[in-house]
């Protein structure tokens, strides 16, 4: 039977779920190097990943983050089809794809400025095929991809409020209306206007904003405040805004006042576009926010639209949910 590999590959973090599991990891590629010593005293240290993508071995999230020189955590639209996307890829598949031979159907997503068909197209190669996922530590995993669905994006979200575990239609009422959904990820924020859901091109719109905006900012304050020099590591920054807390010559420091303008000032932009877009969303049945900064986000939104609902307590994983679930609908599988 097909198994359903759901991926969202976002500029922040890769998000991967089947019927059986779920993985995350920092969207962070760089070429492996060399580690000339690994402390055995905090078993954790063991959970870096490294990939093999045609024929070199690459460091994935963390372990790029902390061990790669030329780490790659870029904006380019040239990234859909690319080695990096690839070890990507690779590296979320081998936490999830557990047997040898298995047939998988992949169902993901492309940012709403790069849903052409050129990039599907490129997508589809990169991913339709067999596959030998080579990975340090782990057994080799083999397994080809016999279909391949792909959406916009924030699609996602709207998906998985709409379809149950199964795929089946669920929420007639927010599956017949107009809906707008806002996924806000690190670097991008993609709108996407559904109507009985289809997906409305003339309303949907990305813009290259996003998390990474405030963080680059608080990462600045933390600097000249506190001497901690995050600008280059913006995984730790989210971490300690979403803490807001962060760790000072051993004292934990609370960052709360230094963190919430620089959100109200990144929500204005947001909501500035969704305006845009949408107006002041009256004749929308619900505006849906999805991706990692939705929470962070969402107190803002409803300033100026009160029926913002936000996905679950995992928003992160949102889109990834209702690609599993359509990728259910869509093809059968595991579950």
């Amino acid at each position: 039977m097909t198994e359903i590999l759901a991926i969202d590959i976002g500029y922040g973090y890769t998000k991967a779920m089947t019927g059986r599991g779920r993985a995350i990891i920092p969207s962070i590629v760089g070429p492996a190097e060399a580690i000339r010593f690994e402390s055995d005293v905090i078993p954790e240290n063991g959970d870096g990943i490294a990939v093999e993508v045609d024929g070199r071995w690459y460091f994935v999230g963390e372990q790029a983050e902390v061990q790669s020189a030329s780490r790659s955590q870029t904006l380019d639209v040239t990234r859909t089809g690319s080695t990096e996307q690839k070890a990507l890829f690779y590296a979320i598949a081998s936490d999830l794809v557990r047997t040898t031979e298995t047939q998988v159907a992949v169902v993901t997503g492309l940012p709403v400025g790069e849903f052409n068909d050129r990039n599907k197209t490129t997508l589809r190669e990169m991913l339709v095929g067999t596959h030998i996922v080579r990975r340090q530590g782990k057994r080799t995993r083999r397994f080809t991809v016999t279909g391949c669905y792909i959406v916009p994006q924030a699609f996602g979200a709207l998906l998985y409020l709409v379809l149950d575990r199964r795929g089946r239609l669920i929420d007639n009422d927010l599956a017949g209306g107009r809906v707008g959904i806002v996924d806000i990820g690190l670097l991008t924020t993609n709108f996407v206007l559904a109507d009985r859901l289809r997906y409305v091109e003339v309303q949907s719109d990305s813009i290259t904003t996003g998390m990474a905006e405030a963080l680059r900012k608080i990462a600045k304050e933390l600097r000249d405040r506190y001497n901690l020099d995050w600008t280059l590591q913006l995984p730790r920054v989210d971490r300690a805004v979403r803490d807001r807390v962060v760790e000072v010559y051993g004292d934990r420091v609370n960052i709360a006042g230094l963190v919430d303008p620089h959100l109200g000032a990144l929500a204005e932009t947001i909501v500035s576009k969704a305006h845009s877009l949408w107006g002041g969303g009256a004749d929308l049945r619900a505006v849906v926010l999805t991706g990692g900064g939705s929470l962070e986000m969402a107190p803002y939104v409803r300033k100026t639209y009160p029926h913002t609902r936000t996905v679950s307590n995992d928003p992160q994983f949102a889109n990834a949910m209702g690609y599993l679930r359509a990728g259910l609908r869509r093809f059968g599988g595991i579950n």
